[in-house]
Formats: C-alpha cells, sequence, structure tokens
C-alpha cells in the first residue's frame, strides 16, 4: 500500500471520501425533490376543483333551499308571512308581526336563524331578472329596521327571485331560484350561463 508524505495512504482517503458523498442527499437533489412533489399537488388539487365541482358551495344552495322550503311550510301552517333579508356574506329571516305592523327577526327558531357564507363565498340576488345591490350587515334599529327582499307568503306563494351564490376566483355559480307558485329549486350552471 503507498504510502503519503503524511503517512497516510491514499486509497483510504478515497474510500472515505467516496463514501461520504454517497451517504445522502445534497441540499440542491431535495429541492427538487420539494418542488416536483408540490407541483404534482397542486395539479391533483386543481384537477379535483375542476373535475369534482365545488362541494362547499352545492351544500349552501341546497341548505338554502331546504331552509326556504321548511320557511314556507311554517308561513303556510302559522298564518304569518316570512321574509328572507340576505346580503353578500349571509342571511336571516323574518317575520311579519301584523298587530305591531313591521317584521321581526327570527330568534327562537334554530332552522331559521342568521347564517354566514364561508369563507370566499358570496351571494346576489335577482328580483324580476334585475340585479338588487345588496345593503351592508347590520343589525336593525328604530332608524333603520330589519326588512326583507324575499317574500314568503302565509298563503305559501313566493315572490319569485333568484340567490346566485359565487365563489371568489372561480366561475363556479349556484343559483337558487323562487317561483310564484312556492316552487324553490337549485338551477344547474348551464340554465345560469344563458341568462
Amino acid at each position: 500500500m503507498p504510502t503519503s508524505a503524511t503517512g497516510t495512504s491514499s486509497n483510504r482517503l478515497r474510500r472515505r471520501a467516496a463514501a461520504h458523498r454517497a451517504s445522502g442527499f445534497t441540499l440542491l437533489e431535495v429541492l427538487v425533490v420539494v418542488i416536483i412533489i408540490g407541483i404534482i399537488t397542486s395539479m391533483a388539487v386543481v384537477s379535483t376543483r375542476v373535475l369534482g365541482g365545488d362541494h362547499e358551495m352545492d351544500r349552501e344552495a341546497r341548505r338554502l333551499q331546504a331552509v326556504l322550503g321548511q320557511a314556507r311550510e311554517d308561513a303556510m301552517l302559522e298564518g304569518r308571512d316570512v321574509g328572507l333579508r340576505i346580503d353578500a356574506l349571509g342571511y336571516d329571516f323574518l317575520r311579519y308581526d301584523g298587530r305591531n305592523e313591521r317584521w321581526e327577526m327570527v330568534t327562537e327558531d334554530p332552522l331559521l336563524r342568521e347564517r354566514l357564507f364561508p369563507d370566499g363565498m358570496s351571494a346576489g340576488l335577482w328580483l324580476e331578472s334585475r340585479r338588487v345591490q345588496l345593503p351592508e350587515r347590520s343589525p336593525p334599529s328604530e332608524d333603520t329596521p330589519a326588512l326583507p327582499q324575499i317574500l314568503v307568503l302565509a298563503s305559501g306563494d313566493v315572490v319569485p327571485f333568484e340567490v346566485r351564490l359565487e365563489r371568489a376566483g372561480t366561475e363556479e355559480i349556484r343559483a337558487i331560484a323562487g317561483h310564484a307558485d312556492g316552487k324553490i329549486e337549485i338551477v344547474a350552471n348551464d340554465e345560469n350561463a344563458r341568462r
């Protein structure tokens, strides 16, 4: 075995250097793998949204449809008009008090409680095919009483409307339409595009 001027074998140094180099990954190799995993994950998330749709928006549309249907049944059973007050962030229900001739917030019914839309979701309201400018959410007062935009009459009739749920940053839309005969339905996306 040849010996160097310092008295050590150069073969042993070479083996030790080779073993040291092969013992792990460089920082660059780790970063490349992390970037590749990030790209694949983001593509999977985007394709899930595109292919699977927005399930949270579907759930909110079904919830609003169901709650409005229940409000209609309550209005017919109690013989009192019910109103829906909606803004971009959420909605709540009002009942008409015939003795005091004013709308009052529904607070005792957990089904008709105030609800907020999930983050990133907002609503728009159309009455008679015209977009309604929705007010900012504020508690009612003597000066500005709570007034509903959508009426569910005690007879079961509904003032025709369309509520469109939208997700910020996407073109996803879910529309809930109410018809004069009291029918409340979720309108398909392709029907929204034609309107």
